[in-house]
């Protein structure tokens, strides 16, 4: 694991260039726990499983060239199934200098949306590597169908720089060390059911939660935009209109039912000092 940063290290705590201070003032405090870039780079990486391959064309003089591809992560690089036929393959065989752009999907506003992108080589994988087509086929089950057409190989993504943005004012280089250190956040798969489960039947527990461990002492409503092992962040409806607001966890968690214990014990203490 990557280890925690704090508002020294993680930009995300930041205030926009170009932004009134007086109204981009944090209402909570932003040293509590959160998870590093590399972290939210690996989730991105690991949650999604399409995204768009640039490479250099072969056709074109140098220029560009973006497609459509699915991909796994298997040890920490992204791996691909791709034909020969592909223009993409084609460009990869002739220069194999490539980069992997990843976007979060969601609703809202698209920018504030989180996306990593991967720079570095491609190249074809020579020999068998059982692991790395099991992983493969776990992500992309309906490639089994040609996973053996002699037309098909996997190639692999040998990173070496990693740009992260997690939305707005929220971005950095991520070193590739700490980027093959770091792991997604184990709450992955059970993340977005969590977040539907408290917007529909617990707001009441989250702006009680806003008004006791942050300064949104106004908050009448609130909705939950992300949570993670170290705790999770909501959008406060405040007289100033919606603020962020992040509240840590007293225990890093691990799962949906540990999750859901930290945030009751939450609501307890809020509810006994309110």
């Amino acid at each position: 694991m990557a280890g925690k940063e704090d508002s020294d290290g993680n930009p995300r705590h930041g205030v926009p260039k170009g932004s009134r201070t007086s109204n981009q003032e944090l209402l909570y405090d932003p040293s509590i726990p959160t998870s590093t870039h590399a972290e939210q780079a690996r989730t991105i990486a690991e949650k999604m499983s399409t995204a768009t391959l640039c490479t250099i064309s072969e056709r074109s003089s140098g220029v560009p060239y973006g497609s459509f591809v699915t991909y796994a992560i298997h040890n920490g690089s992204p791996v691909f199934l791709i034909s020969k036929l592909a223009e993409h393959t084609k460009n990869l065989e002739a220069n194999s200098k490539a980069s992997l752009m990843i976007s979060e999907t969601g609703e809202g506003n698209p920018l504030a949306l989180g996306r990593v992108t991967l720079l570095g080589r491609c190249e074809k994988v020579n020999g068998e590597d059982p692991a790395m087509r099991d992983a493969f086929l776990k992500r992309h089950p309906n490639a089994s169908f040609y996973v053996d057409f002699d037309d098909f190989s996997f190639y692999k993504l040998a990173i070496t720089e990693i740009r992260y943005i997690g939305g707005f004012g929220r971005m950095s280089w991520v070193d590739e060390p700490d980027w093959s250190t770091s792991e997604p956040d184990p709450l992955i798969e059970v993340a977005e059911g969590i977040i539907e489960h408290m917007n529909e039947d617990h707001e009441d527990a989250m702006i009680i939660i806003c008004t006791e461990f942050s300064k949104a002492k106004d908050t009448v409503g609130a909705t939950m935009t992300g949570i993670d092992r170290y705790g999770f962040e909501m959008s406060a409806m405040t007289g100033e209109g919606p603020r962020p607001i992040r509240v840590a966890f007293e225990n890093e968690v691990t799962d949906s039912e540990s999750a859901r214990k930290e945030i009751v014990a939450l609501v307890k203490v809020a509810r006994k000092n309110s």
